[in-house]
């Protein structure tokens, strides 16, 4: 099943690997996903459609077979190659053809699925795999945002989601080598195919590549995801930030998402069905997304980068689907391009989208002030629904919705301080949530991870001990019980505090920065701080 990663390298908890829409570079097709149904006969078809049979979803394809990309054989302990690399075929000059007079049919399919209009034909190129990998790297290091890299990576190891000196860059780049298998690319508004992949089977995801160019022609879909974002590496401030990731985070799901319904629509127009009457069909392969049994590379991945990869499929997907359910193909297409979800809850919870609710911002105030002069800014970032969904998956949370669908903000502040190296951070992380019983329940998972993002166990010098107090959502008497944790670790002091459903902790401050920041979150008392010098 195809499903097309938009990859842009800036750094919120999820990377930023999800956000900013600064490249369409490929189609991420893992073995599992790309295998369509077996082609039928129209007699065949007719009589499925006729005695109103539900399509079957097809067993994933093995490595080697028709529909399924080579791969690369999994290595052994000794770093060796287990097995010979079967020799990679190609595609010939005739069945290259009928693959490129294909687009302009496939295109048609794809405008009449959306309701979105062709302004102009595609363009279309037939590439080698060797291309490819050389395109991905080196969008990957010309682009702007590959600078904060390294500093993303600093503040996902530190909320625990990637391993200590992951390398992101060379990780991602064996990934894609792995997944790659076709991409539009609205720079030259022109869909790409690869030489190596029969055309039978690129078919389907050209329904994927071209639903992207029929976005890219009515909104510019490069500039459109960036949702008031900068196309320089400029920050903007704080609170504008904020507002834009959460936005740009939806509007990728809202691309691949649509996209995603025409490539079941094609797979299934041969038998009479689409999306809406195949629902079985349409569950078994979402179901079946993140099988990684044919690719060791994604299977191998941190579960963030396998979460965030998925998401705008997953999620994107079900979002689209339940739009276009209840309000129609004209609402699911180009009314969401012209009236996105403001966020990634909305993505999550349809329901919120369709009911207008939207959640306010927090504010956000001057937090270079609040760390003060010893602490030099890394990064700020928002902390949505999707990424609340990431830390309790993370933390082994059993029931990942009962603390994302009570988020109702929350961002993180890193910072580096100036006495220590640059590998170490110091972070600031404030979340706001539904109930009290909300924000204690998720400082609760949190507290209960945080030995394992530490090499010497925390030492809690607190009384408060959360993590052995019944959960918050038992109906324990929340007036009995403290709100203040504090503890120690290798790389300096940690703070957990909630008050009615805020929550803020802090890893890696000292003691005046405790103060000045419960000053301003919770108590409002703190003497007058003069605004940073720290430009925007």
């Amino acid at each position: 099943m195809p499903a097309r990663h938009v990859f842009r390298i800036t750094t919120s908890p999820r990377g930023k690997i999800l956000l900013a829409a600064l490249l369409f570079i490929l189609l991420v097709v893992s073995a599992g996903w790309t295998q369509a149904p077996p082609a039928q006969s129209d007699s065949q078809a007719k009589s499925q459609a006729g005695a109103g049979q539900q399509p079957q979803a097809t067993p994933p394809a093995k490595p080697g077979e028709s529909g399924a990309p080579p791969q690369n054989p999994p290595e052994n302990g000794k770093g060796q190659a287990s097995a010979p690399a079967e020799p990679e075929t190609h595609i010939t000059k005739d069945q290259a053809k009928e693959l490129f007079r294909s687009v302009d049919e496939i295109l048609q399919f794809a405008s009449e699925d959306t309701r979105l209009p062709i302004d102009h034909k595609v363009k279309r190129n037939l590439i080698t795999r060797e291309s490819v990998e050389k395109y991905v790297d080196k969008r990957m290091k010309d682009d702007k945002d590959a600078k904060r890299l390294e500093q993303s990576r600093l503040v996902l190891e530190k909320f625990g989601l990637l391993p200590k000196g992951y390398d992101l860059h060379a990780e991602f780049v064996r990934l894609m080598g792995e997944q790659v298998a076709a991409y539009y690319d609205p720079k030259t508004e022109s869909v790409n195919l690869l030489d190596w992949l029969p055309a039978e089977a690129q078919k389907p995801v050209l329904a994927h590549e071209l639903t992207h160019a029929l976005q890219d022609q009515q909104v510019g879909v490069e500039k459109w995801e960036l949702a008031g974002g900068r196309q320089d590496n400029t920050p903007l401030p704080d609170q504008q930030e904020y507002v834009v990731e959460e936005a740009q985070a939806a509007r990728q799901c809202i691309t691949e998402g649509q996209a995603q319904v025409v490539w079941f629509d094609y797979t299934l127009a041969p038998m009479g069905k689409n999306i809406v009457t195949a629902p079985e069909y349409v569950d078994a392969v979402r179901a079946a997304m993140g099988d990684s049994k044919d690719s060791p590379v994604f299977g191998q991945a941190p579960l963030f980068l396998k979460e965030s990869l998925l998401m705008p499929y997953t999620f994107g997907l079900d979002f689209v689907r339940t739009v276009l359910v209840n309000r129609g193909r004209e609402a699911a297409f180009a009314g969401l391009l012209h009236d996105p979800p403001a966020d990634t809850r909305q993505i999550m919870q349809p329901e919120t989208y369709l009911m207008h609710q939207v959640v306010s911002p927090p504010t956000v105030p001057d937090l270079d002030a609040v760390v003060g002069k010893a602490y030099e800014r890394v990064d700020f970032g928002s902390m949505g629904e999707f990424d609340v969904y990431l830390l309790a998956k993370q933390y082994g949370a059993q029931d990942t919705p009962n603390y994302y669908r009570h988020w109702r903000g929350g961002y993180y502040f890193a910072t580096h301080p100036k006495s220590a190296p640059h590998e170490r951070i110091a972070m600031l992380y404030y979340s706001k949530w539904d109930s009290p019983e909300a924000a204690r329940d998720f400082a609760k998972l949190y507290y209960k991870y945080l030995p394992k993002r530490y090499t010497d166990n925390v030492r809690w010098t607190s009384q408060c001990d959360i993590g052995s107090q019944p959960s918050a959502g038992t109906g324990a008497g929340l007036a009995d019980q403290c709100n203040l944790e504090q503890g120690a670790t290798n790389e300096g002091p940690v703070v957990m505090e909630w008050h009615d459903n805020e929550l803020l902790i802090l890893e890696g401050y000292d003691q005046d920065v405790l103060q000045r920041a419960r000053g301003v979150f919770f108590y409002h008392m703190t003497p007058a701080i003069q605004p940073s010098n720290h430009k925007q």
